[in-house]
């Protein structure tokens, strides 16, 4: 790669990156206070503040199935622009909403928006990455979005303490903006290669299904389940373990909050940096460190060790979704990233529906350190499960290495 080709990759890059910052800061602060806005704005019952997420999941789930598989590589650029272009009105329509059916209307709209950009921003990263260089740049993809959720967990907070939550929409509006610019001049300036493939649903189903056969993609998937438990645990319940057992007031949860993300952006930062020999190694002491994390979070009963369980828990945020990533970009064939990277973040969000719900329900009948004890069950098993696939992944490659070699003799 000449001096030219090397600045004009490293603009692309810093714009890419710079998407992906503001991207997932504006949909961070607005999945945090839509709820809020509907609640004590619109003074909407309990019930439809829960259906706005709800209906932001189905929109991304709904944008997963019908468009991501669809989409021709070389045009993902100019579709993820479209759908930052309407993320940013819908985000600015807020702003004007009067009651909270037109606050559902707009949390699916939003919701599917994000169901489609966050999956193809993984595909074009990859797509402009030098494969030598791949996995430093989705460590770098990934510590954008940690460093976006730093600076969107601390605005918030401001945000709530001394702004009209009607008027915070605003400045969401103009982050969005920034992104939806960011991507346009990007898409008008990279080329992507032309792959001349138009799949029906029937094929796209049957390639997603053959590619979750492969033992790296299992190992990725699996390895990201498991750690959807305490992810998910902090951002739905952290404020209530962190006042019920450990009295923390609950703006003081969100700088807490802002430390895990701080030490997942480290981690990221690091992967992005560095050459990593054994990616199998580190996703390994991360699963230890999840399961450590967890359960001194159910212990926890006083500031100091709630603290050390967020930093021990931001470790493995920060290092398992870049290695899987990159173990799926490896496993896959490039033409078919966007239908695999969909399927990916497709069950992922059905994960992230079902485990609130459970963990609510044991919680309701017990205590929510009995949900912790109970669900570090199922989490480990699936690290265990990740582990086996990738076990098994490593020998049947061995074994065809061994078949090879003899057919050559």
């Amino acid at each position: 790669m000449n001096n030219t080709n090397s600045k004009l990759f490293l603009i692309n890059i810093i714009v890419l990156l710079s998407v992906t910052f503001t991207m997932r800061a504006s949909t961070n602060m607005l999945m945090t206070v839509v709820p809020v806005f509907s609640r004590y704005i619109l003074f909407a019952n309990v019930f439809y503040v829960g259906l706005t997420a709800t209906l932001y999941g189905i929109g991304a789930l709904i944008s997963n199935v019908l468009i991501n598989g669809r989409v021709n590589i070389s045009k993902t650029p100019k579709v993820i622009t479209i759908f930052l272009f309407i993320m940013t009105l819908g985000i600015f329509l807020y702003i004007f909403t009067t009651n909270i059916f037109e606050v559902l209307l707009l949390s699916m709209i939003t919701g599917s928006t994000m169901g489609v950009v966050q999956p193809l921003l993984m595909t074009v990263t990859n797509l402009i990455s030098p494969p030598d260089k791949r996995a430093k740049y989705i460590a770098a993809y990934t510590a954008s979005l940690s460093l976006s959720l730093i600076f969107g967990v601390l605005l918030q907070g401001y945000i709530v303490s001394f702004i009209d939550l009607r008027y915070a929409f605003i400045i969401f509006f103009f982050i969005s903006l920034i992104s939806s610019v960011l991507m346009y001049t990007l898409s008008i300036r990279i080329k992507l290669p032309e792959v001349k493939k138009n799949l029906k649903f029937s094929e796209i189903l049957a390639k997603a299904s053959s590619s979750l056969k492969q033992g790296k993609v299992l190992f990725a998937m699996f390895g990201n389940i498991a750690y959807a438990f305490p992810f998910i645990l902090l951002i739905t319940y952290g404020s209530i373990i962190g006042t019920e057992y450990n009295g923390i007031n609950p703006d003081v949860f969100f700088y807490l909050l802002a430390s895990f993300y701080s030490l997942s952006f480290i981690s990221r930062l690091i992967l992005s940096l560095k050459n990593v020999k054994n990616r199998d190694s580190l996703m390994y002491m991360s699963f230890i460190f999840s399961v450590i994390g967890y359960i001194v979070l159910g212990l926890s009963n006083n500031y100091i060790i709630f603290l050390v369980a967020l930093l021990i828990l931001g470790v493995p945020h920060g290092t398992i979704f870049p290695i899987s990533s990159f173990y799926i970009a490896t496993s896959i064939d490039i033409e078919y990233l966007n239908i695999v990277y969909s399927v990916f973040t497709f069950i992922l969000n059905i994960i992230f529906f079902l485990i609130p719900f459970l963990f609510g329900l044991i919680s309701q009948y017990y205590t929510i350190r009995f949900a912790i004890y109970i669900t570090a069950i199922p989490m480990t098993a699936l690290m265990i499960i990740s582990i086996i696939f990738n076990l098994r992944s490593k020998n049947e490659t061995k074994n065809k290495n061994i078949t090879l070699n003899y057919n050559k003799l």
